[in-house]
């Protein structure tokens, strides 16, 4: 089983150091923030396309876009559901819903983008150079780990049950939801014991102790690198510049809906 997203190739993408893309991602998650016009929201995500052709992870992306689409039209209808029920109305809300769901799309597939051109120990790796606290950046390396881990523990269980004459497709909605309920107690029970390994593990190698750390990758910015953080900062000071213009957010009058 796969354990991330990341996906090997040979492309200036994969070779930019994780601190710079890390950067980058801030850098347009603040710059998402300024915008709500639907329309004008289109052309971030059209970029990212752009990027990850370029990165050589763009069948990947397009793929898991699919997927990242539904989360963003969850955003689209439960804004206007949420105003709905304050009770406004007209299609305002609706552009309000479009440009709230066209924005968490774009974070979402920007965080997407970043994982399949970084591997999860680069990410890890650039975070402590950064001068993060280790044990948060221990505990989000366990969450890249363990999760889809969890999740395999979990798709196992279900196929045991099926070959044991199970079958979860079966009778109504509130029936399959049924049927589910009794192999929480061996998921559970196999991430107690998971839990239980990983402290032993822990406490046999010391974990804790105020020692300095050393780093198997060396991080080092290049030329690549630089160019990447200036193009990323003279984009981030046009959005600036543009949102300054008032290009790209919506009229007052919608956004004072929200």
């Amino acid at each position: 089983m796969r354990l991330s997203l990341y996906r090997p190739a040979s492309s200036p993408l994969h070779r930019l150091d994780p601190r710079v893309k890390l950067g980058a991602l801030v850098l347009f998650f603040v710059a998402m923030l300024f915008f709500s016009q639907p329309l004008f929201l289109v052309w971030p995500v059209l970029g990212l396309v752009l990027i990850a052709a370029a990165g050589r992870v763009a069948l990947t992306f397009l793929a898991g876009t699919a997927v990242l689409v539904v989360v963003g039209g969850l955003s689209f209808l439960f804004w206007p559901l949420f105003l709905l029920l304050r009770g406004q109305s007209g299609p305002d809300i609706w552009i309000l819903g479009a440009g709230m769901g066209l924005r968490v799309t774009a974070m979402l597939l920007a965080g997407m983008l970043l994982l399949l051109v970084t591997r999860v120990e680069e990410i890890l790796t650039a975070l402590i150079r950064l001068k993060f606290p280790f044990p948060a950046v221990f505990a989000l390396g366990l969450t890249f780990r363990l999760v889809p881990a969890l999740l395999g523990m979990a798709t196992n269980v279900v196929e045991a049950q099926r070959l044991r004459g199970l079958r979860f497709d079966e009778g109504g909605l509130i029936t399959r939801a049924r049927r589910y309920i009794p192999l929480l107690i061996p998921i559970l029970a196999g991430s107690l014991r998971s839990a239980q390994r990983m402290s032993w593990a822990l406490e046999a190698k010391g974990f804790g102790r105020h020692n300095e750390r050393t780093l198997v990758m060396d991080l080092r910015m290049g030329p690549l690198d630089w160019a990447a953080v200036v193009l990323s900062a003279v984009l981030f000071v046009a959005a600036v510049w543009l949102r300054v213009k008032g290009v790209g957010v919506l009229p007052p009058h919608i956004l004072s809906l929200g």
